[in-house]
């Protein structure tokens, strides 16, 4: 098959990444690949949506050798209509051009309709964007939530909370401008002030676990990921003093292992992902709750791969193939 595979741009790709391992594991099967940046994709005058990007034909010795011959080769335009399918694996939290995210899943509608298979869907990514994608799971599988601009809003939630807090921007990754927070904080007009300043925000009532950290868990499909009786699951613990189990705020991975928890909560969302086209998903559970779900570029795969000793990239593949194969 011919496949793309879009990110936010390629000089940000890294070799290690869930993302390249998972190109790797389409050339290895046999696929030609082309990546390329979101802000490269254009209609062109034909009415035709084309993206520059770079192409591969062949694996390569390593994913650091593929990578670097990807990033030597000359950019082509690459006509969406005509691939086999599109991946993509960009990541709008990271990216302050919010205007081509958006953009993007317009054209990516347009492949789609013309009959070419994008995984995840557009519409399942434009619902599933923002944290708000939780409020249309089960009300039992997430926190306590308020969404909100409004400061005095936003007090009034942690002034009612049985607990603390978790304060954090409707959009955004990486554990970043997230707090935890409870009636009389100290700052706490400051961190209100900053969160609803040009945007929503979020409110949560704290899940006790998360002292002991989150657990990533990898869906396709609307199912867990399983190799060998193993599931796709890494746990991520916080450091010294930190309740942010994110890896950029100091946490580190850890093995992670199917529960009955992680079985039952899947279970429950499981149709309402397939419903959206939501192919492959990365879970953050804490406890018994979901507290986010990443649809556009899960990520952890390659520690998941290592803790459990199998590999779960090519079999992401193989699902992709099913997907995409003409019927």
């Amino acid at each position: 098959m011919r496949l793309t595979v879009l990110v936010n741009e390629l000089a940000g790709v890294k070799a290690d990444q869930t993302t390249w391992l998972l190109v790797c594991a389409m050339l290895d099967r046999g696929h030609e690949v082309a990546v390329g940046g979101v802000a490269d994709l254009e209609l062109s005058p034909d009415d035709r949506v084309r993206l520059r990007a770079a192409r591969l034909t062949a694996p390569a010795p390593s994913p650091a050798e593929a990578l670097a011959t990807l990033l030597a080769s000359p950019p082509t335009s690459v006509d969406l209509f005509e691939e086999a399918g599109v991946l993509v694996r960009t990541n709008p939290g990271r990216d302050p051009r919010t205007w081509v995210h958006h953009t993007a899943l317009d054209l990516l509608r347009l492949v789609r309709d013309a009959g070419v298979g994008v995984l995840n869907d557009p519409d399942g990514l434009a619902r599933a964007r923002s944290k708000l994608y939780l409020s249309c799971l089960p009300r039992e599988v997430h926190p306590r939530t308020l969404v909100t601009a409004d400061k005095r809003a936003l007090r009034a939630f942690i002034e009612a909370a049985p607990g603390p807090v978790v304060l954090k921007p409707l959009v955004g990754s990486r554990g970043q401008d997230v707090f935890k927070v409870q009636r009389g904080s100290e700052n706490l007009g400051q961190i209100v002030d900053v969160l609803c300043r040009d945007a929503f925000a979020m409110a949560q009532d704290f899940v006790p676990e998360a002292v002991d950290g989150d657990t990533r868990v990898i869906l396709v499909e609307g199912d867990i990921l399983m190799v060998d009786g193993q599931a796709a699951a890494v746990r991520r613990v916080p450091g010294q003093g930190e309740f942010r189990s994110n890896v950029f705020q100091g946490g580190h991975a850890e093995a992670g292992g199917l529960t009955p928890t992680m079985a039952r909560i899947t279970a429950a969302i499981g149709p309402r992902l397939r419903a959206d086209g939501l192919f492959l998903v990365g879970m953050d559970l804490i406890g018994d709750r979901i507290v986010e779900l990443n649809v556009f570029s899960p990520g952890g795969m390659g520690d998941a791969n290592g803790f459990a000793g199998v590999d779960f990239i090519a079999p992401v593949v193989a699902a992709m193939e099913r997907r995409l194969a003409p019927t």
